[in-house]
């Protein structure tokens, strides 16, 4: 009678539905619901059960309360009409229903936490002999056999009590974007023609922040946002969403539900270890429950890569610590990847001329750059990043539709920021920066197990036919780019070249520099790190990086206390890019000891740190290649240096 696209669950000819899910039924079913209700004379039920010849209303337990509801009251009618009536409330024993979420509607937001019940029981074979389960005493016993129990509408360990988790206490409120958002507009994920769905929204302030920023985006939130939207979108943020919820089969069937609503692509976003203390806080299941009954699970960037990837069956493309992106649509997963390693990016927040005071006073005839000042501005930030001028496609939809208010066409928005804003200097910069972005994406894209993409996305075909004349030509560019990183002579002077941009150092074979500043090095030297990230997903989202002094061989480390002297080093990973295999280390008593070799030369700390890095080598209590005491001898060391 139903359609496979139809809620509900048939079991033994008969077809069962929640009530809730009615409306997405087929006709038939709602008609044959309609007689029973007509003929049940007001019957309070909240499950349909219908057959072609007879139909019931059921009145089971809350099923938001209950993992495994109890029917309590049930009334059918037969072909004829006639009625029975059953009232299971005072029995000790009463029919039970299992997969509770199949009887409700596909995007009920019920279903991440009802279908994780389902999971762990299945993942646990108590589903086996199944009409041997249908009653309360007999499926207890066997939960009870398998250490488990029914605490209202959880299933638990059997000696423990369900947690009390309050989820609703962890949304914060925000007078910026979040960072996820925030990356995603800047490297190209949510675009001016892009519709965001905030899964999870909280208080809805980034849903807020973009809408006032002409961006099209709506948010739902289980517990401050119940009645929003729910629909997909082109991208969805799945922001710091996961990691509160302390049931692992909920994560994924959460992660799940939010996946499905994206055309394009989702971010998910999570609370990574060591940033936060989670001193007072009581170990709960695989995270930390809170004075403020809040759970918080913190993610390694492993761990999180490997939940998205199982869940949508995609690479995630790391975008920052604890920040992950999965794409459907591979041209867009391309130019976010391209614009997340581009050093164009950074020409184009270069700073625009200083707008000319009018000095004419009589009625005149404005022109198009005084006209339309703001959206020419637009056009050039946009041109600074391409290197080049923008084809009218490729100007942001919002600019286009201010130039039509203004009766300026696009096309003369662009000629007259060629002629009136453009900088022929920076346009060459920015052009420069460009090619370099692309040498640098194709050649990772030819690397040993580098994604492989059967098209490029058009901006990108744009890029190669202006800045390289064809798609060969790029190639072979990158391609020798390649593998000119394997000669270590071209390798040292690339190094040189790296110190002498002032955002690296050189010393003993060793090149060393924070990630921060990958952008600003020379080609070969982002190459070979891109190479890395490919080995190591993550590895560019490392605080400080060092290449060689063996060849082929990389390390970068994760730092608490950047800012600080003596940062404490909580990760490290080794990659060997001759074997392609890495090797990662947690560390709990590691400082990071000569901090000013990864500094840019033109950092404000930089002067001071040199001096405190060249004092500790004084004193002795460090060596020149960075070795030194662990965190908890450093006191006991450092009074012994300054006695001798």
């Amino acid at each position: 009678m139903a359609k496979k696209s139809e809620p509900g669950k048939r079991v033994g000819g008969f077809l069962y539905v929640h009530k809730d899910a009615l409306p997405l039924a087929s006709e038939e079913v709602r008609q044959g619901v309609a007689r029973a209700e007509e003929l049940a004379g007001g019957f309070d039920w909240n499950v349909a059960k219908v057959s072609a010849k007879r139909q019931s209303l059921l009145l089971y337990e809350d099923f938001s309360a209950s993992a495994f509801p109890a029917l309590l009251k049930a009334i059918s009618f037969d072909e004829d009409g006639r009625t029975t009536v059953t009232d299971y409330t005072d029995r000790d024993n009463p029919p039970i229903l299992h997969r509770k979420e199949t009887l409700i509607a596909p995007d009920d937001p019920r279903q991440p936490a009802f279908s994780a019940i389902t999971r762990r029981a299945e993942e646990l074979g108590l589903f086996k002999d199944s009409n041997k389960i249908g009653t309360r005493k007999a499926w207890y016993a066997r939960l009870e056999a398998a250490g488990l129990k029914v605490d209202g509408p959880r299933l638990v360990s059997g000696g423990d009590a369900a947690v009390e988790v309050a989820r609703e206490r962890t949304a914060i409120s925000r007078s910026a974007l979040s960072q996820p958002v925030s990356l995603m507009v800047r490297f190209g994920m949510l675009q001016g023609e892009f519709e965001l769905f905030d899964y999870g929204c909280g208080r809805g302030d980034d849903v807020a922040i973009l809408q006032a920023n002409g961006y099209a985006a709506f948010g739902w939130d289980p517990n401050h946002r119940p009645d929003g939207e729910r629909r997909p979108a082109d991208v969805v943020n799945l922001g710091f969403v996961i990691n509160v919820i302390e049931d692992p089969h909920e994560r994924e069937e959460t992660l799940r539900a939010a996946w499905s609503y994206a055309r394009r692509g989702m971010a998910v976003s999570v609370m990574v270890p060591g940033k936060y203390s989670v001193e007072g806080h009581v170990p709960v299941s695989d995270g930390f429950l809170s004075r403020r009954q809040t759970f918080q699970k913190y993610f390694s960037q492993d761990e999180l890569s490997a939940l998205v990837r199982k869940v949508t069956g995609e690479r995630p493309l790391p975008l920052a610590p604890g920040i992950v992106a999965a794409f459907r649509d591979k041209e867009l997963e391309q130019q976010v990847s391209f614009r997340r390693r581009s050093r164009s990016l950074v020409y184009s927040r270069i700073s625009l001329p200083e707008r000319q005071a009018a000095r004419h006073q009589k009625p005149r005839v404005f022109t198009v750059a005084e006209k339309a000042r703001e959206e020419l501005e637009a056009i050039w930030r946009t041109a600074l990043q391409l290197g080049r001028l923008p084809l009218e496609d490729e100007v942001e939809a919002d600019i286009r539709e201010a130039l039509r208010a203004k009766k300026v066409s696009v096309a003369r928005a662009i000629a007259a920021c060629a002629q009136e804003i453009a900088d022929p200097g920076q346009i060459r910069l920015a052009a420069q920066a460009r090619r370099e972005d692309l040498i640098v994406h194709f050649a990772l894209s030819i690397f040993p197990g580098a994604v492989r993409y059967k098209t490029l996305p058009l901006s990108i075909q744009r890029d190669v036919r202006t800045l390289f004349g064809s798609h060969s030509t790029l190639i072979e560019a990158a391609t020798a780019e390649l593998h000119s990183i394997r000669d270590r002579a071209t390798l040292q002077s690339a190094y040189q070249e790296a110190v002498a941009s002032g955002f690296a150092s050189f010393e003993d074979g060793t090149l060393r520099f924070m990630v921060e500043n990958l952008e600003q090095l020379p080609v070969k030297v982002r190459v070979i790190t891109g190479c890395a990230e490919i080995v190591q997903p993550g590895f560019s989202l490392f605080d400080l990086v060092e290449i060689g002094p063996e060849y082929g061989m990389m390390k970068a480390y994760k730092c608490d206390a950047l800012d600080s002297a003596l940062p404490f080093i909580t990760e490290s990973v080794r990659v060997n890019l001759r074997k392609m295999i890495f090797k990662r280390e947690r560390h709990e008593d590691k400082i990071l000891y000569l901090k000013s070799r990864f500094m840019a030369r033109n950092h404000p700390a930089y002067e001071k740190q040199a001096c405190a890095d060249n004092r500790l080598l004084n004193l002795g209590v460090i060596k020149e290649n960075g070795d030194g005491p662990l965190a908890s001898e450093f006191s006991l060391v450092l009074s012994r240096g300054r006695r001798t």
